[in-house]
């Protein structure tokens, strides 16, 4: 149980570095990163502005948030172990999807580097591209849900007011 325990804090703080790391450009909730690479990022934590969370992130709740107030929200250890299963296993399989994403990146980087772009070519590789930011979009978009599917609705309300913006 340990060594699950320890994989979820990681996960947690990793992803709040990440997601704090940068705020240029479009926000996640705007579904396009700073790369402009498509994604679908976890909800923010707590302390995010209600301005940051867009139409899908405002109705899922991120583990971390969870994590922070399962003592309040009475989470039972049945509820405990279905998130920190979903959670390691998405992980698992994002790590997979993310490196076809970057090899699927440097295919459309070499198309551009050319003194004239092959337009067809430059399709096919947007497409794959593309294809898989929404493999990688969808894998997130499951594990959310399956998280918020483990909760009450009495939970899920509480969650809602624990935010700052509801």
């Amino acid at each position: 149980m340990k060594p699950l325990s320890s994989m979820l804090v990681f996960a947690v703080a990793s992803s709040a570095l990440v997601s704090c790391a940068k705020r240029e450009g479009p926000l996640p909730g705007d579904s396009i990163s700073s790369d402009g690479g498509v994604l679908l990022a976890t909800p923010r934590l707590s302390t995010a502005p209600c301005a940051e969370l867009g139409a899908i992130e405002s109705r899922v709740f991120a583990p971390e948030f969870i994590m922070e107030h399962q003592g309040e929200l009475g989470i039972e250890p049945t509820q405990r172990e279905t998130i920190l299963h979903e959670v390691e296993q998405s992980q698992a399989e994002q790590v997979g999807l993310h490196w076809e994403l970057q090899g699927q990146k440097e295919q459309l980087a070499k198309i551009l580097d050319g003194a004239r772009v092959d337009e067809q070519a430059l399709r096919e590789a947007a497409s794959r591209l593309m294809d898989w930011e929404n493999r990688v979009k969808l894998r997130n978009l499951t594990m959310l849900v399956r998280v918020k599917n483990a909760l009450t609705p009495a939970q899920q309300q509480r969650l809602r007011a624990l935010r700052p913006c509801g």
